[in-house]
């Protein structure tokens, strides 16, 4: 009851409560942490090392938690969903109920299996990687009767467009968010069809940091 109305009287006064600030912190470092996993996975994706699809990952991860901090999630419940993004997509999509989301639910899907090799795992005797900037994902078959290996994609074009509707659907914005230096200003814009959005400060009429 205390509570409720020091929270009633600071809002009439304008001020806003500690639970608020600390939710925005918290949404804030969370956005953060996915735009320098996004900016460092798109840089390295030439090297083709297996690390730039877990650095995808994490870095859609960290989107999602950030939108969801900003809905009220609290931290307990984000660390409680894991690093699954399925699990995430879901609770991201009850919270911000668009129907357009709904077109990334493959490249949701497909990145989600990279959280399978995050660790050593028995169960898969062999994989199959592909990392690329666009087109269909390559695949490793077998003959004579192997076994097709378990397949690893990312494809940054698609994962591009899926970041490029996270950060207006939480209303973040995209030019302050990146907080890009020239260096990570090339990373992003190579082979970027969503560059222009992405590197962009949008006027605060328009939408909010």
């Amino acid at each position: 009851m205390l509570k409720r109305a020091i929270q009633g009287l600071l809002s009439l006064l304008g001020i806003r409560s500690l639970d608020d600030r600390n939710r925005d912190s918290d949404a804030h470092w969370f956005v953060d942490r996915g735009c320098d996993y996004y900016v460092v996975a798109r840089y390295s994706i030439d090297a083709q090392r297996w690390v730039s699809g877990n650095l995808f990952h994490h870095a859609v991860e960290m989107m999602l938690k950030s939108g969801l901090r900003k809905k009220g999630k609290s931290l307990e419940e984000l660390r409680r969903a894991g690093h699954r993004l399925t699990r995430l997509w879901r609770m991201y999509k009850s919270e911000y109920p668009d129907g357009a989301l709904r077109r990334h639910d493959k490249t949701i899907k497909t990145l989600d299996r990279f959280e399978e090799i995050r660790y050593p795992n028995p169960d898969l005797a062999s994989i199959g990687m592909s990392i690329g900037w666009s087109g269909p994902p390559g695949e490793i078959k077998t003959f004579g009767g192997l076994k097709t290996p378990r397949q690893y994609a990312a494809v940054a074009d698609q994962i591009d467009e899926l970041v490029a509707d996270i950060l207006p659907t939480s209303s973040w914005n995209p030019g302050v968010v990146m907080r890009l230096n020239q260096v990570a200003l090339e990373a992003v814009r190579r082979e970027n069809k969503q560059a222009g959005y992405l590197t962009t400060v949008i006027p605060a009429s328009r939408g909010e940091p």
